[in-house]
């Protein structure tokens, strides 16, 4: 485990979690409408349709890692050092990174496939695509299906892990000890999906990501598991999006 773990500093309360989410949501539309209307005064509105909720969940992604960082260095003078984000041995963070991506994807996967063959044999019901996925596969050329691959491999995974494993998770921590914590924090992370239908997949995701993160004492690790996580899904879209199957 890493050597800061234990001392890391943690000043930021539960209000300021609340704070950063309230404003997340609240301001996200917002300039949601403002972008989107400079973008029909200069652009046919007509072609950026596909790219719509891209444009939102950028946004949003934006947002709530930016609010995160400004939250912990300008309210409490931390360092972003403070937060995870420092360099460690290389080998550890690809160790951890790419090995633990792989085997977030397995789990998900299998445990995925598997919830939807018992609701599907037993209660006759088909759950529904998430929306990423549909967005990935009505993409109409690869320039598109680019754009949402870059949202989802590495802007998501970097203000998601900023959020959910530097800020909650630490809090979590702090409050209820490791293990705890990273249950609370897998439970939290899978809960922020708002799909039943993902819950427990995203719930294993979100706790391996967070061992990850205090096993090594550096966001970038999860960050880069958690893009290696969406880069096996996006590359298996890909390959489905190309034969035409959807």
């Amino acid at each position: 485990m890493g050597d800061n773990s234990i001392n890391r500093q943690i000043d930021w309360q539960l209000a300021d979690i609340i704070l950063v989410l309230f404003f997340t949501l609240t301001v996200t539309p917002i300039l949601f409408h403002v972008v989107w209307w400079g973008l029909d005064q200069i652009l046919a509105l007509d072609s950026l349709m596909q790219i719509r909720l891209l444009i939102l969940n950028l946004i949003q992604a934006v947002l709530l890692g930016s609010l995160t960082l400004i939250v912990v260095t300008r309210n409490y003078y931390l360092s972003v050092s403070n937060f995870g984000l420092k360099k460690i041995d290389i080998d550890s963070i690809l160790k951890y990174g790419v090995v633990g991506g792989i085997v977030i994807c397995i789990f998900v996967v299998l445990i995925n496939n598997l919830i939807h063959a018992v609701v599907s044999k037993i209660y006759g019901i088909n759950p529904p695509t998430q929306q990423v996925i549909k967005d990935l596969l009505k993409s109409n050329n690869n320039w598109i299906f680019i754009l949402h691959t870059c949202l989802i491999v590495i802007i998501a995974p970097i203000s998601e892990e900023i959020f959910f494993r530097g800020f909650i998770y630490s809090y979590c921590k702090s409050k209820l000890g490791i293990t705890k914590g990273i249950l609370l924090n897998g439970v939290i992370f899978g809960l922020a999906h708002f799909s039943i239908w993902v819950f427990i997949p995203t719930f294993l995701g979100g706790i391996i990501l967070a061992w990850i993160y205090e096993r090594t004492n550096s966001l970038y690790s999860s960050i880069l598991a958690h893009g290696v996580w969406n880069l096996i899904i996006v590359l298996l879209i890909f390959i489905i999006w190309k034969a035409g199957i959807f």
